[in-house]
C-alpha cells in the first residue's frame, strides 16, 4: 500500500505532535506501507533530519514542500496564509496514482483539495474544531474516513457533522515499548540525570502551558516543601515565565526541554508521575481540548513506565485511566492534587498495584497497534 502522509507542521519539532507523526509513520512503514511524508520546507533550528532527531528507523521518505513561512507575520492571518500556500503547493505537486495511493492528512485544506482531485483521503484528527464548524463540515465530508484519537471526537463528528460512524475509527496516540526496557535502579538513573538521590520526586513532562495544569501542580509543590517537583519540558520563554511566577517555591526543579528519546529515563527516576490537566484554563478553546479532546502521548508513556500516576479526573483522561490504574483528583484543585500525590507516595502497596495495572492496561496503545487500526480501517472501509 502506498501512503502519502501530509502534515503542515515543522519537522522535527520539540512539540508532541512531531512524535505522533513520526512514530505513526514509522509504524505504518514497519507494517509494510510504502510511505512518504509531505511537510513544509521551513527553517528548523535543530539542524537534524527527523530520523536522527526522534531516533526512528529510516523506513519512509520525506518530501519537503515549498511554502510561505508566514506564521511570524501574525498568528491569525499568517497561519492562514501559511496553510493556504502549503495546501496549494501539495495540490499541484502531488503526483500519485489515484487508484493505488491513499492520502492520510492532518491538514484539512490540502486534504479537501486532494479529495476534490479524486484521491482517497483520510483525516488524522487530533483536535476537534471550536470555530467555523460549517467549513469543517464541508472539508470533512470530502474525506473517505477519519482516524480520531479518542471516542469523544467520533461522537462530535457524528452529532455535529452527520458523518456516519462506519467512516470513523478510534486510533489513539501511543508509546514505543522498546523505550521502556531499562532495569537500571532509580538511584543510578538519578545520578545520571543529576537529580536528587534519596529524596521523593514528583515529575511532570510536557509544555508549561496553563491548560496543562502546571500552575496547579506548582501550588501543590508549595504545600509539600520536603518533596522535589521536577518539570521536564517547556520553551525558554515559558520556562522564564514559570520560574518568575513560582520563584518562591524552592522545591521546584525546572529541567527544561529534553529530546523525546530521553524522556523514559526521566520517568524511571520519579516516585510519582503527574498529569494535572486543567478543566477551565484561561484560554477557553484549550480548556475544551483539555477536558474532552486530548490524547496525551505522555499519558501512555507514564503508564508504560511502571510508576504510579496522579491525574486530573477529566473525560479525556478517563477514557484511559480509572481508579484501578491511577490516583484521580479534582482538576484545578491544588489541595486535592496534593492529597492524591501524598496518597501515591504514602501507600506503597496501592501505588505498586495501580502502576502494575496501568502497565498492563497500556499494552493495546503502542504505535504499532495504532498503525494496525489505521491500515485495517483503510482496507475495510476506504478500499
Amino acid at each position: 500500500m502506498r501512503i502519502t502522509y501530509i502534515s503542515n507542521s515543522r519537522l522535527p519539532t520539540e512539540k508532541a505532535y512531531g512524535v505522533s507523526i513520526v512514530k505513526t509513520c514509522e509504524a505504518l512503514a514497519n507494517a509494510g506501507a510504502q510511505l512518504t511524508v509531505y511537510a513544509p520546507r521551513i527553517k528548523n533550528a535543530s539542524g537534524e533530519d527527523i530520523f536522527s532527531y526522534y531516533g526512528t528507523r529510516r523506513n519512509f521518505s520525506v518530501r519537503y514542500i515549498p511554502t510561505l513561512d508566514a506564521v511570524t507575520w501574525g498568528v491569525r492571518y499568517g497561519f492562514l496564509l501559511n496553510q493556504v500556500s502549503f495546501a496549494l503547493a501539495v495540490f499541484f505537486l502531488h503526483r500519485g496514482d489515484k487508484r493505488a495511493d491513499v492520502v492520510i492528512t492532518r491538514d484539512e485544506i490540502s486534504g479537501w483539495l486532494l479529495g476534490l482531485k479524486g484521491y482517497r483521503v483520510l483525516y488524522d484528527m487530533h483536535g476537534f474544531p471550536e470555530r467555523h464548524l460549517w467549513l469543517w463540515k464541508i472539508a470533512l465530508k470530502k474525506m473517505s474516513g477519519i482516524f480520531a484519537t479518542n471516542q469523544w471526537k467520533i461522537t462530535q463528528c457524528h452529532t455535529l457533522f452527520g458523518i456516519p460512524l462506519s467512516k470513523m475509527v478510534v486510533a489513539r496516540n501511543g508509546f514505543d515499548p522498546d523505550e521502556f526496557t531499562t532495569d537500571a535502579s532509580i538511584g543510578a538513573v538519578r545520578k545520571k540525570l543529576s537529580l536528587p538521590v534519596g529524596k521523593q520526586i514528583v515529575l511532570y513532562t510536557g509544555h508549561l502551558y496553563d491548560w496543562k495544569g502546571v500552575h496547579v501542580l506548582a501550588g501543590a509543590a508549595r504545600a509539600m516543601p520536603s518533596t522535589y517537583f521536577v518539570f521536564v519540558g517547556g520553551t525558554p520563554y515559558h520556562q522564564r515565565a514559570f520560574k518568575e511566577r513560582h520563584r518562591d517555591v524552592a522545591n521546584i526543579l525546572l529541567v527544561g526541554y529534553r529530546r523525546h528519546k530521553d524522556i523514559p529515563l526521566f520517568l524511571r527516576a520519579a516516585d510519582v508521575l503527574v498529569l494535572p490537566n486543567s478543566a477551565h484554563a484561561g484560554d477557553n478553546p484549550r480548556s475544551t481540548y483539555s477536558r474532552n479532546d486530548t490524547s496525551p502521548i505522555k499519558l501512555f508513556e507514564y503508564m508504560a513506565s511502571g510508576r504510579p500516576i496522579v491525574a486530573s479526573s477529566l473525560p479525556s483522561i478517563r477514557e484511559i485511566l480509572n481508579e484501578q490504574n491511577a490516583f484521580l483528583v479534582q482538576p484545578d484543585n491544588p489541595e486535592d492534587l496534593k492529597r492524591g500525590i501524598e496518597k501515591a507516595l504514602g501507600d506503597a502497596a496501592v501505588a505498586r498495584q495501580c502502576a502494575a495495572r496501568a502497565r498492563e492496561d497500556v499494552r493495546p496503545y503502542t504505535w504499532e497497534k495504532r498503525a494496525e487500526a489505521m491500515l485495517g480501517f483503510i482496507t475495510k472501509f476506504a478500499g
